[in-house]
């Protein structure tokens, strides 16, 4: 291994590991991270040494690279047909440009010996800072790193503007967490476990149902693999049973669970708003990121300004009609499809960790009918990060790693 290359593989890896620490506080490192990630990895694709060392020189990987290409191809195409030319090539490179070399790349990184391990120490590391952050905000009212308040109904918001986005992040790396837990015999899985319960109280405390909805269909794909279907139940009930007590104690529970509370209304209203723009634009749709922008065109009800779909499949299919959603489907299921038969012939821990960050990822799919997830650059982020690193494990030799923090 030449200097060049080297030097490459070290700015790449510490550049995903400050990302993946700082990714709940700032999306300002998320930026500045991404910049570090493409120039490490440009650098080994003009190597020659390395230019063809990347996971996705390889055939199984073939169907998701073209449905990659294929739904970055109609998003650009949908910049022609948009009303909003400027803001549209904006949102094609700076949002799903960006999200998805975050895939790409992180795939490649997380092939490399030992990366997803101390990946999964970092996340740990970071969400012991989230857990006092939210810790604070129950003591104090204030949250004692970014300072936000308790949100207007006493949900926990963390280092998030809103409990949704807390409750995001949460849902995502309780199942990672949990699959290492289970999967590698460290010094560190006591901390670990330390963890792991004030974290589903925080995730409970933000009484987003959404999320909850995810988790739940998540921990049901966990039980598929054996070794994790207990502690897989363990969770769910935990979950439940701490976010019952909760609602109760707050005198939430009637009102999250009604179909006439405010926030579900105000759903219907958005929803039926990208209804109308994907009749108007069924083909190509409106133009890649400007949902917004045509918001008040079809308003029909709640709040009158411009939002988001709170759906990102609707929103992608206003955006760049159904063809793009078909492609982004395509793309989804590319994905999982490959994971889900990588599965199949891995050795027991490693089964074990990839079947954790899939849950993760299959939640976050899930709530992203709810809510903005694909569109919400922390959350965006942390999903095609886990997904580039849960491709990469998959595609590589998998055996524990003498050395590594969780081996």
């Amino acid at each position: 291994m030449n200097r060049l290359s080297r030097f490459a593989g070290t700015l790449q890896e510490g550049s995903l590991y400050v990302l993946l620490f700082l990714l709940p506080f700032s999306k300002a490192a998320i930026e500045i991270m991404f910049g570090f990630l493409l120039a490490g990895w440009l650098l080994e694709r003009v190597n020659p040494a390395t230019r063809f060392d990347t996971v996705w020189a390889r055939p199984p990987l073939r169907k998701l690279a073209i449905a990659v290409a294929g739904f970055l191809a109609v998003c650009a195409l949908s910049i022609a047909v948009s009303d909003y030319p400027s803001k549209s090539l904006s949102g094609f490179v700076n949002k799903w440009v960006e999200y998805l070399l975050f895939l790409v790349i992180a795939a490649d990184v997380g092939a490399r010996p030992g990366v997803v391990s101390r990946a999964a120490v970092v996340l740990a590391c970071s969400s012991l800072f989230v857990i006092v952050e939210v810790a604070t905000q129950w003591r104090f009212g204030r949250g004692i790193f970014r300072g936000y308040p308790l949100s207007y109904y006493g949900r926990a918001t963390g280092p998030y503007e809103n409990p949704i986005d807390l409750a995001t992040y949460l849902m995502v790396i309780l199942p990672v967490l949990l699959s290492f837990l289970l999967a590698r015999r460290t010094r560190l899985r006591g901390l670990l476990w330390v963890l792991f319960v004030p974290l589903v109280l925080c995730f409970a405390g933000t009484e987003a149902l959404g999320a909850w909805l995810g988790l739940g269909i998540g921990i049901m794909f966990m039980m598929r693999t054996a070794a994790l279907r207990w502690s897989a139940v363990v969770l769910l009930i935990g979950v439940a049973i701490t976010a019952g007590v909760l609602l109760h104690s707050r005198h939430h529970l009637s009102g999250t669970l009604s179909l006439s509370e405010i926030g579900k209304v105000d759903r219907w209203m958005m929803w039926q708003a990208a209804f109308g723009m994907i009749r108007d634009r069924p083909i190509l749709g409106h133009g890649v990121n400007t949902f917004m922008a045509n918001y008040l065109k079809y308003w029909v009800g709640g709040e009158q300004q411009p939002r988001y779909a709170h759906n990102c499949y609707l929103q992608v299919a206003a955006e760049t009609g159904v063809v793009g959603l078909s492609l982004f489907l395509a793309l989804l299921g590319a994905f999982f499809g490959h994971l889900v038969r990588r599965l199949r012939s891995m050795a027991h821990d490693n089964r074990i960790i990839l079947s954790g960050l899939m849950a993760g990822l299959i939640a976050f799919a899930v709530q992203a009918g709810y809510d903005t997830n694909f569109y919400a650059l922390r959350q965006a982020a942390l999903f095609w990060v886990l997904a580039g690193l849960a491709l990469g494990f998959s595609e590589r030799p998998l055996t524990a790693v003498p050395g590594s923090p969780l081996s």
